[in-house]
């Protein structure tokens, strides 16, 4: 019983290191891009749903994600279990400008990714020159109602941008180092956050949505 907290407890405290990480290199690595990234992604509203909570609305906006290879080698992108993604939301309340900022995470320690092999396993895609790979991803954010105070994760009702920077790793950089040397033959693995273009949506009240569940 002792071992399996402590399993827990290293798992839980992996996660935190690896959401900390992910905000700081998001920044840092977009912040230094002196030429043209390699890899490009752009971002698509492909559906949402709203349900009500006790004083604001629950908006889910399922986005799709594309990446593209506008480099000329090819690319080794991870696509397995573990994936972090921060929302950047940019509206307007009452003439005044704010933005909203959702970390997500999608992380599944319960069976070990082989990651670190000879050569790139199920876990990567890789894309040639010109080559895309699709996923979807889905941003939650509170919209609140007539008269209710926004807080710092939620939004007001109207039009809004929306910006995804998305990882592409969460193991060390160290460990992503050695195997981008180790597979050069193969391709360049990509391990350095990507952030979409602004897209823009509108949030609504929706009278109708159903209770959060």
């Amino acid at each position: 019983m002792f071992d399996e907290r402590m399993s827990r407890s290293e798992s839980a405290l992996k996660v935190v290191c690896v959401v900390a990480a992910f905000v700081l290199l998001g920044v840092n690595a977009l912040a230094q891009g002196g030429g043209r990234a390699p890899l490009r992604a752009t971002a698509e509203v492909v559906g949402r749903r709203y349900c009500a909570g006790e004083r604001l609305n629950l908006l889910q906006v399922r986005v799709r994600l594309r990446y593209e290879n506008v480099g000329a080698e090819r690319l080794i992108l991870y696509r397995g279990k573990n994936f972090f993604y921060q929302s950047k939301i940019h509206g307007a309340s009452g003439g005044k400008p704010y933005e909203a900022v959702v970390l997500n995470s999608r992380y599944n320690d319960a069976e070990r990714e082989p990651v670190s092999g000879a050569r790139p396993g199920g876990a990567f895609v890789i894309l040639p020159p010109g080559g895309t790979y699709e996923t979807e991803v889905v941003v939650g954010v509170g919209v609140v109602r007539d008269g209710a105070e926004r807080g710092s994760n939620s939004i007001a009702p109207g039009e809004h941008t929306l910006q995804i920077i998305a990882s592409t790793w969460y193991e060390s950089r160290k460990l992503a180092e050695e195997l981008r040397e180790r597979w050069r033959s193969v391709g360049l693995l990509w391990f350095d956050p990507v952030a979409t273009e602004p897209l823009k949506f509108t949030a609504g009240l929706e009278d109708t949505a159903g209770v959060c569940r």
